[in-house]
């Protein structure tokens, strides 16, 4: 009929950032059965978590109800026995959150990954296809993380040490995310080892990564593409942190954001956050043969370990996990392990990186610092001499973190 016009589809414009319709409808599809998957992959410890919560509470009948008639008896033997089955009731319950909030992050993921395809990057660093800030993400892939502990203290538990995190596998997401609140409307702390030092977002970028791997091919050096990051697994049982001013800087000025380079170059660089952590694998070698195999064919962890890393347990003990934390360090900017004549392929050359990384202590405890300078003190052995129990010092100085920080050229 004359003058009828075929309505513009709405997609017509996001088509050309996927690279054509077909290709959209794709990524579209992806998104879609990805979260499918993960909501229906959930949905077992969502009804699990249900069951365990009525045995737990239950008027009369459930645990608690059990406890307390126990403690009315007198009878001390089964009030041990039924706080044993309230930990062990707990522990489940923890472990289900872990793996409803491990599913809700793939959903979140989905959907990141799809909209991500939005955000076009020119030479410059610049979005170009909106002037939001995009910074963030450009700092893509997949997180490593070292492996949680067995939480098996044994004769250890003798309430000499730091409390303990929560068990539970490590997320295998960026650590900006932990502490949020999942759809239960719990902090994912349930998550075990929350402290955490990881790969700075602001230099570690997809850009940055791709000169990285050039540089690395031009001559013939492995690459690895992965996001490292370092996860405590105690909680620090103090924090120490200071503030410090400078000789020759304008209150008035810095009031008055009229003078940046002085807590960018100076104040805050005499800004300090000190620690000491836990490191304590006396349990792991306990568990794993010589091969990293476990000695009992069962996996003692809250997660799948890589054959890889049980080897680096058992060969490195504490200092396996400090090497998550030189991989963290270094960034891609040392991607090719360090080969020492001594050592073989590792991550510590004998010295700090002079090179931002992210600190991650709670929600509103987060930082960009340097490690300035870390003490190591190892106060148990195995047989072969693999430290198997440490404490670690960490001095860090804090870098500027403002919204300039996000764009280097600034």
């Amino acid at each position: 009929m004359a003058g009828r016009t075929t309505p513009v589809d709405p997609n017509y414009k996001l088509y050309g950032l996927y690279g054509g319709k077909d290709k959209y409808l794709a990524a579209k599809k992806a998104r879609d059965d990805a979260k499918t998957s993960a909501t229906k992959a959930k949905k077992p410890y969502e009804e699990s978590n249900k069951n365990l919560k009525v045995y737990l509470e239950a008027p009369g009948y459930g645990l608690y109800a059990k406890l307390n008639d126990a403690k009315t008896s007198h009878n001390p033997t089964l009030v041990a026995s039924i706080n044993a089955e309230i930990t062990k009731t707990k522990t489940k319950i923890n472990l289900n959150y872990t793996n409803i909030y491990l599913y809700e992050t793939k959903i979140k993921d989905a959907q990141d990954k799809f909209e991500k395809k939005n955000v076009k990057y020119n030479n410059s660093g610049s979005n170009s296809s909106n002037k939001k800030d995009k910074t963030e993400d450009a700092y893509d892939g997949i997180w490593k993380f070292n492996a949680p502990m067995i939480n098996n203290l044994g004769a250890l538990e003798n309430g000499s040490l730091p409390n303990m995190l929560s068990a539970g596998p490590a997320a295998t997401g960026d650590a900006k995310t932990f502490w949020s609140v999942n759809s239960n409307g719990l902090y994912s702390y349930n998550i075990g080892g929350k402290g955490t030092f990881q790969m700075d977002r602001q230099i570690n970028t997809a850009a940055f990564k791709a000169d990285s791997k050039k540089a690395a091919d031009a001559i013939k050096r492995p690459f690895d593409p992965n996001y490292y990051g370092f996860k405590f697994h105690y909680n620090p049982t103090t924090l120490n942190m200071s503030w410090a001013g400078v000789m020759g800087a304008n209150p008035v000025f810095e009031a008055a954001n009229l003078d940046p380079a002085i807590p960018m170059q100076q104040n805050l660089f005499a800004s300090t956050v000190n620690f000491v952590v836990i490191l304590n694998r006396i349990q792991d070698l306990a568990e794993l043969t010589a091969t990293g195999s476990y000695k009992n064919g069962t996996n003692p962890y809250s997660i799948e370990v890589s054959p890889e890393d049980r080897l680096d347990i058992v060969q490195k003990g504490t200092m396996y996990d400090l090497e998550y934390l030189f991989r963290a360090m270094h960034g891609f900017a040392a991607s090719a392990n360090y080969d020492s004549n001594l050592m073989g392929k590792t991550k510590d050359p004998g010295w700090l990186p002079v090179r931002p990384i992210e600190l991650h202590l709670g929600k509103k405890l987060r930082y960009r610092v340097r490690v300035t300078s870390m003490e190591v003190n190892h106060k148990m052995f195995s047989t072969s001499m693999v430290p198997i129990f440490s404490e670690v010092s960490f001095s860090c100085m804090r870098y500027w973190d403002g919204p300039m920080g996000k764009d280097p050229k600034k």
